[in-house]
């Protein structure tokens, strides 16, 4: 702390307020000495011996940061001086730089990761379209489909300020990704209900997958010709995320379970959902005569 007289003339300095100007380069016994006359900024400070109102600035000097808050005194309608609070915030402004270096490298590897990602689904699907065998085609752009899903979570998190994602728009996504890639012949509509929120990057990537299998799965299997609706309803909760993706399409095979289904795309899911994430999975009919499928996971905390 700095007691200031009306004219701006330091009457007394602490040691600590001492130890915080030769950070600055400033070494002289500061008190008698007029506050304008150190070099440093310091106008803003006494200025507040004619303003009347507190000020608060700070001064990098000498490889230091100094913050000074000022507080006027008045007595009687005048100003008799002013109170200057003096603190050596170098080693937080140090940190905070260093936190804004990592934040800005963390998204540019987010950034990079997702164009390198979309350079590998753009090979698998020029690999496709030269492949002559079906099974390889389909194989083939299935991958290309579980690639660019993920891709898309790393072009969000490259957008993003911290490591958690709005997952709404990338459901969105998804789903209008599966939209596209639907036979031509079937009238498929898509569409969300309820919000998921922001949720870490390591829960979003796997449950951006799992939706696209599960809606790719249902695009393909779940409808004929006449095509349908796809529904994605998100229930975000205290402990968790419930998600239910819903179609009206033809049903599950008699005595059908998840758990002893030899589909990739299914045991992607399952693993996923189990493994990964540490939730639960449901799967079974709904009252349109389609297929519902349930997923609860668990979310930790973004604090």
């Amino acid at each position: 702390m700095m007691r200031l007289d009306a004219a701006g003339r330091v009457e007394y300095a602490s040691p600590n307020a001492l130890s915080a100007y030769r950070r600055l380069g400033i070494s002289r016994n500061l008190v008698g000495e007029h506050l304008g006359d150190l070099g440093v900024d310091e106008k803003r400070i006494y200025g507040v011996l004619d303003t009347r109102v507190p000020a608060e600035h700070e001064v990098e000097a000498n490889g230091a940061t100094v913050a000074r808050r000022a507080i006027p005194l008045v007595a009687d309608g005048s100003v008799i001086g002013a109170l200057v609070l003096v603190r050596d915030i170098t080693e937080l402004r140090r940190r905070d730089r260093q936190l804004l270096t990592m934040d800005a490298t963390i998204r540019e590897i987010h950034h990079r990761v997702k164009n390198n990602l979309q350079t590998v689904a753009a090979l698998l699907r020029l690999q496709a379209r030269r492949s002559t065998a079906p099974e390889a085609r389909a194989a083939l752009e299935e991958s290309v489909r579980r690639v660019s899903s993920i891709a898309l979570v790393h072009e969000t998190l490259s957008e993003a300020l911290d490591d958690a994602v709005a997952f709404d728009e990338i459901a969105d996504k998804v789903m209008a990704m599966v939209d596209d890639v639907a036979s031509p012949e079937r009238s498929l509509t898509t569409r969300r209900t309820g919000s998921a929120g922001l949720l870490p990057a390591a829960v979003a990537t796997p449950l951006a997958l799992v939706l696209a299998e599960l809606l790719q799965n249902a695009a393909e299997h779940a409808f004929t010709a006449r095509g349908g609706t796809l529904e994605v309803r998100f229930d975000r909760r205290a402990t968790g995320l419930r998600v239910d993706v819903v179609d009206d399409g033809g049903g599950l095979p008699e005595g059908f379970a998840i758990e002893g289904s030899t589909r990739l795309g299914l045991q992607i899911v399952r693993t996923l959902v189990v493994s990964e994430l540490g939730g639960a999975i449901e799967m079974g009919p709904n009252g349109d005569g389609g297929t519902t499928v349930v997923l609860d996971v668990p979310l930790p905390s973004l604090a």
